[in-house]
């Protein structure tokens, strides 16, 4: 804001000095116009005082000053204009000054006036100098002033920012407490697991990792406060491999709500180079808006694939669901904006956060729709440069087929695939 502020004032300074400059000058041309002018028509032969000089030429007769400066008069251009009788208007540099002479002939007579520029010259250095002086002090001048009024104004906003993160930073704290104690319980309890049931050993899995990520999601709230630059380092994350997570994750509110969820992917594995709790908070998101506007007995479909010749990773969520009408909500992604009919207690934030995750790690989302008739959001990310398998990785690689992962209400996660079967991966949250 101040550097805004004082180059504006530099260029009114700069526009104001030009103009008086260009003003000033017009007047000294004006000042040495007149008297060549007058000494022209007037025959005055002038003096060294004045700084002006008249000679004559009278067919071979010169009139001569003996105060006249060395090097005149300049009697070639005399008898040019005697003999084509044009004005001659000449500048030259001559005894360390600068003389201004015009040539004009009247009657037999030709006459030549020289006029010294010195004191015109010196008044325009004292010019510039005064005007290079005062706009440098008036451009210091507003400077400081420009900070001054950038810093009282900026002041306000800084506070409420101090404020935010000072907010954000205690209410993470405190979070944490709670949210240790719970990460540190379930993990005891899953080491018992062997005396529980399955489902019930299962479902500890699951609260194990859903601490986690709460944890990861509370890092990066403190991140985001405390106004870090690093970058996070960049992984290689499979998001078939997030996904199936996520459903194994979502199976029990999926059977609550009586939704069928889908996973479509190929053979071949999908990753791409990001923050894998970023990506995974953005494929949740995209779910849990589909859950929240999907009725009862209605399908979600989560399809993965490699488009653009491998360079991308294609992510498409979609619903049978209420859907949304694209020219009644433009602005899906805005901060805030909700959809109708949707049984969610968001606030209308998580779409959002999921295009800034999305286009931090160089992708894009857009989102399509029709009301009544579900939607669909489609994430495409730049894939992963390729890479040596490590053995372990070419022997999962080497049972895994194409298929797809559906969650059915009441049981779980089972296995339909026509040339094989992919199936979720547990969670891995164990132990820490």
């Amino acid at each position: 804001m101040a550097a805004s502020l004082a180059v504006g004032i530099s260029g009114i300074i700069l526009l104001v000095g030009g103009l008086v400059f260009l003003a000033a000058g017009h007047q000294q041309q004006s000042a040495v116009e007149r008297p060549l002018g007058q000494a022209l028509h007037r025959g005055d032969s002038g003096d060294a005082h004045s700084g002006l000089w008249l000679f004559v030429l009278r067919g071979d007769e010169w009139d001569a000053l003996p105060e006249a400066p060395a090097g005149f008069p300049l009697r070639d251009s005399m008898r040019t204009v005697a003999i084509h009788g044009r004005t001659l208007e000449e500048t030259v540099s001559s005894n360390g000054t600068v003389y201004r002479v015009r040539t004009e002939r009247f009657g037999t007579e030709v006459r030549q006036a020289v006029f010294d520029e010195r004191r015109q010259r010196q008044d325009r250095r004292r010019w510039v100098a005064g005007l290079t002086g005062g706009s440098l002090a008036t451009l210091l001048v507003a400077v400081t002033a420009s900070v001054l009024v950038a810093r009282r104004a900026i002041d306000p906003v800084a506070k409420l920012l101090d404020l935010r993160c000072r907010f954000v930073t205690d209410a993470s704290h405190e979070l944490r407490a709670p949210l240790t104690r719970l990460h540190t319980r379930s993990q005891l309890m899953l080491r018992r697991a062997d005396d529980l049931p399955e489902p019930i050993a299962t479902e500890l899995r699951r609260m194990v990792a859903g601490t986690r990520e709460l944890g990861e999601v509370l890092d990066d709230v403190l991140r985001g406060a405390r106004l870090r630059s690093e970058v996070p380092e960049h992984e290689r994350v499979d998001l078939a491999h997030v996904a199936a997570e996520l459903l194994a994750a979502e199976a029990g509110r999926l059977a609550d709500r009586g939704l069928i969820a889908v996973l479509r992917l190929g053979a071949e594995h999908y990753p791409v180079l990001g923050v894998r709790p970023a990506l995974r908070r953005v494929l949740s998101a995209l779910v849990d808006n589909a859950i929240g506007h999907t009725p009862p007995r209605g399908r979600i479909t989560i399809r993965i694939a490699a488009v653009n010749d491998g360079r991308t990773v294609e992510l498409s969520v979609g619903d049978t669901g209420v859907g949304f009408d694209p020219a009644r909500h433009p602005g899906v992604f805005d901060r805030f904006a909700r959809g109708a009919g949707g049984q969610g207690r968001g606030y209308g934030i998580g779409l959002a956060l999921t295009r800034e995750v999305v286009e931090s790690h160089g992708g894009t989302i857009t989102a399509a729709g029709q009301p009544g008739r579900g939607a669909r959001f489609t994430v495409r990310l730049p894939a992963a440069p390729p890479s040596r398998p490590r053995p372990a990785e070419r022997r999962s690689a080497a049972g895994a087929g194409a298929g797809e992962t559906v969650n059915t209400p009441g049981r779980g996660a089972a296995n339909r695939a026509g040339h094989g079967a992919a199936s979720a991966a547990p969670s891995r949250g164990g132990r820490c």
